[in-house]
């Protein structure tokens, strides 16, 4: 079954052709069920037949705030689906909740970055990705989180410090083997087919985030030399390995929420 995904505000949407018909009769009961045409033509296509009330709904969803998963637009055929953690295996769930669904889990991010070792980080990333679209595919599993295709990971911040209380998130704090090593991740999550996205990965924090002290508020400083060979070097990495979703850090940079 084709599919396609698209960001509305706060909300992925995952669509699929609900009106499929026999061969030589229109295929599709909306043009945004077409994989052929354009992806703006198909999201513009969502937006003009989404109801104010539904565009509010949908601009709404915070994963943080609603206690419940994204709206589903039932009536377009559409599925709603939230965000997940990823930095070392699919999070389910609290051990021993009721609702909690084992998954692979593998040695957190800074002992994953002691292996120096790309292509075992992307297998790692591809089970991952793989449970995270077996989930979302299977109907007894298809529930709030569960129905998670946007990983939140990797993390291609720089442990600077190992005070900063997210070292264990990064790789390390080298900026070329963080850089090396998200890319890795991105690859394995996000699979490579060259049409179809297995998951998006959202690449954070960005950027220069890896001070402990007042690190939702502060101002990291830096000249342009230290931005381009430093601090965005691993996110740079990232992007061109394809990472589909970006996080914004809490901390303003040079001055610049």
């Amino acid at each position: 079954m084709r599919t396609v995904a698209i960001w509305l505000g706060a909300l992925w949407l995952w669509t699929t052709p609900a009106m499929a018909q026999t061969p030589g009769q229109n295929q599709y009961q909306y043009p945004f069920q077409n994989p052929n045409l354009p992806i703006e033509e198909r999201v513009s296509n969502i937006i003009s037949l989404l109801t104010p009330e539904e565009k509010v709904d949908v601009l709404g969803a915070n994963y943080y705030l609603r206690k419940n998963p994204p709206p589903s637009l039932g009536r377009l055929g559409i599925r709603g689906y939230n965000q997940a953690e990823g930095l070392h295996g699919l999070a389910r769930g609290k051990s021993g909740s009721p609702n909690a669904i084992p998954t692979t889990t593998f040695i957190q991010s800074i002992g994953l970055g002691e292996t120096w070792d790309p292509e075992i980080l992307e297998k790692a990333a591809a089970v991952e990705g793989y449970e995270a679209r077996w989930l979302n595919q299977t109907e007894r599993y298809r529930r709030g989180g569960a129905a998670s295709l946007v990983i939140r990971a990797p993390n291609a911040d720089l442990g600077r410090d190992i005070r900063w209380g997210r070292t264990e998130e990064c790789y390390g704090e080298d900026a070329f083997l963080n850089g090396t090593l998200a890319a890795a991740f991105v690859r394995g999550l996000q699979g490579n087919d060259p049409k179809y996205w297995q998951t998006a990965a959202l690449l954070k924090h960005f950027l220069a985030n890896s001070n402990e002290n007042g690190r939702m508020k502060t101002s990291s400083d830096f000249d342009e030399r230290l931005m381009r060979e430093y601090y965005s070097a691993p996110f740079r990495m990232g992007v061109e390995a394809g990472a589909r979703c970006y996080m914004a850090a809490y901390n303003a940079t040079n001055g610049i929420p």
